[in-house]
């Protein structure tokens, strides 16, 4: 075993020359730093290909192995995206044309076309989700459906807080907090499902540079606004809910992928996230990362 071992380091070494960084650590072949590897059981063979290493992107090492057991699982990984990323496979043990993935995302944004003295910066948005990636045509083209869980949450000026004020005594503005209170403290909070539809194209071979676009559908399915004062050696928090906020809004979003980062995104909704005659006509802009 140790002597097949080192034949396969020095034929590495005579291959790739000084570039691949390889050892032999007793019977183990050592690879340092490697780009991508894959792993492929089919019938009573397993195929084992790794391409790219330490200072030498061009590096490739493939080995054949006869098993008597064809129930391992082909997994493969090639940058930092696909870390979350499982290959279904067919009945047959065959790659299938789906991918499934576990999704995080975190933004930073602001409300555009808000009124004056409206300020939402900064607000945060942040989602967890599962979505499923269908490529039928091979991997350079992927259409992306799922369901993503998350919420906004848009901070206020200190000096003023969210009520239901109007003539109708529900809409939402910001009114300035009484004088004697110290800590004050307000927000405006959505929670909400979203479906993504999604088109992405790769640029490369190996799909490391990428854009996506398409349009998220959201589902408001709560909204609330909090404040928080303190009166002396008293603090109080007040919530205010059923604001007002549109069940459905859709945002078109554009997503840029590259090697080794993860992806960025940006999101603009045309409609107002009130309802009509319920608060400021305001858009959420936001812009993030997705895993």
């Amino acid at each position: 075993m140790k002597l097949k071992a080192l034949f396969l380091t020095m034929l590495l070494a005579g291959s790739f020359g000084t570039k691949a960084h390889a050892s032999d650590v007793g019977d183990t072949l050592v690879l340092e730093k490697v780009d991508r590897v894959m792993i492929e059981t089919r019938d009573t063979v397993q195929r084992i290909v790794i391409t790219g290493m330490r200072d030498d992107p061009e590096f490739l090492y493939t080995q054949r192995i006869s098993i008597p057991d064809t129930t391992a699982v082909r997994r493969t990984t090639s940058t930092l995206r696909d870390f979350n990323r499982i290959t279904v496979k067919n009945k047959d043990g065959k790659p299938s044309k789906w991918d499934v993935c576990a999704n995080l995302y975190l933004g930073l944004g602001t409300m555009s076309g808000a009124p004056h003295g409206y300020s939402m910066w900064p607000t945060f948005e942040a989602g967890i989700g599962v979505t499923g990636e269908y490529h039928p045509f091979g991997p350079k083209n992927t259409w992306t459906t799922g369901l993503l869980f998350g919420g906004v949450f848009m901070h206020t000026p200190s000096n003023r807080y969210w009520a239901k004020q109007g003539q109708t005594g529900k809409e939402m503005m910001l009114v300035p907090y009484e004088e004697g209170l110290e800590k004050t403290y307000s927000s405006l909070n959505v929670a909400r499902f979203a479906v993504p539809l999604l088109y992405k194209h790769s640029f490369d071979k190996r799909c490391r540079w990428s854009l996506t676009l398409g349009a998220m559908v959201n589902f408001n399915i709560a909204g609330s606004a909090s404040r928080h004062f303190t009166v002396g050696d008293e603090d109080y928090d007040i919530t205010l809910n059923h604001i007002g906020v549109r069940p459905v809004t859709i945002e078109p979003v554009v997503m840029f992928n590259a090697p080794y980062v993860p992806t960025i995104y940006c999101k603009y909704s045309p409609m107002t996230m009130f309802k009509d005659g319920r608060g400021p006509k305001m858009k959420l802009l936001t812009f993030g990362i997705f895993f």
